[in-house]
């Protein structure tokens, strides 16, 4: 008898040797993807240890950049009589180990308010408000107490800071950083605080118009006259009395102070002379003649 044999044909052979082919390209391909696999976890590995590295070393800088808060109660404070009044709330973050912590308080203009008077309102000045770059910093040392009369320390505090115009302080914005003076720490985050107030007032006109300087130069010019009028006005209100007694006439002198008659030249000179020269030799002796007379009458007078 026959046994009966698996048909296995010449197909059924090229079959299984694609399957064992198929078989034997999958297995690398298999082993590249976890290979590829392994190698994107460990990079995502690494990038999570490097971030957890940068912020723990950030979060100790911070800490040491800043420490404490500071609590300003009114940022735009308005001026009173040359000056403003910063009321501050300043927790040290801990009871301080002195009683009173030299600070330093930094104010650095950023924005300056301009009162100008220009061309379109020559009367009523207007505010500008200029940005200020690179401006240097109005630095001011004060010592804040932590503690009270006791002599109890704490960690919290109330401060007020005062700024004058006679320390360089004008009306604007500023920026406010506060430092321990012992080691550069901040306290609190940087402020910026607005101070209202009236600065000098700026002429920005094209043309000025100065109408009062004359005015006034005019009422000193009337005064200077009439200043300069009144010794005239006192000469001129004397009686005439008096100056005719001060200087007497030629016709009232005595005869013996009379100018003598010029006698007439002999002779001739071939020229002719005008009716009034030829009658002043005689007209002399008659002038002295009324002078006499006049004399002796003004010295009968008094007599009498």
């Amino acid at each position: 008898m026959r046994t009966a044999r698996p048909r296995t044909g010449h197909l059924s052979q090229l079959g299984a040797r694609r399957q064992r082919a198929e078989r034997s390209h999958a297995r690398p391909a298999h082993a590249g993807a976890a290979r590829r696999l392994d190698g994107g976890r460990r990079l995502l590995l690494a990038r999570i240890v490097a971030a957890l590295a940068l912020l723990g070393a950030w979060l100790p800088a911070s800490a040491a950049h800043a420490a404490g808060t500071v609590i300003i109660a009114d940022r735009s404070p308005k001026e009173e009589n040359g000056r403003w009044k910063l009321k501050m709330t300043i927790n040290y973050g801990g009871a301080p180990h002195l009683a009173h912590i030299p600070m330093l308080f930094a104010f650095t203009p950023t924005v300056h308010y301009e009162r100008a008077l220009t061309d379109q309102s020559p009367e009523k000045p207007i505010l500008n408000k200029i940005p200020l770059q690179n401006q240097q910093g109005i630095n001011e040392s004060m010592d804040v107490g932590f503690s009270d009369g006791s002599g109890k320390i704490f960690a919290v505090t109330k401060f007020d800071f005062i700024l004058r115009r006679d320390r360089g302080f004008e009306a604007g914005e500023y920026d406010l950083v506060i430092k321990r003076a012992s080691d550069g720490v901040q306290m609190g985050q940087k402020q910026k605080i607005t101070l209202q107030g009236d600065n000098e007032i700026i002429d920005r006109r094209a043309i000025v118009f100065s109408g009062e300087k004359k005015k006034k130069d005019d009422k000193a010019d009337k005064a200077d006259a009439e200043k300069s009028d009144e010794p005239a006005k006192e000469e001129e209100g004397e009686p005439a009395s008096d100056a005719a007694d001060a200087e007497p006439s030629s016709a009232e002198l005595p005869p013996d102070e009379a100018p003598p008659p010029v006698e007439p030249k002999q002779g001739g000179c071939g020229c002719r002379l005008a009716p009034d020269e030829a009658a002043a030799p005689f007209a002399l002796p008659l002038v002295a003649l009324g002078a006499a007379v006049a004399l002796a009458r003004r010295r009968r007078g008094r007599r009498d």
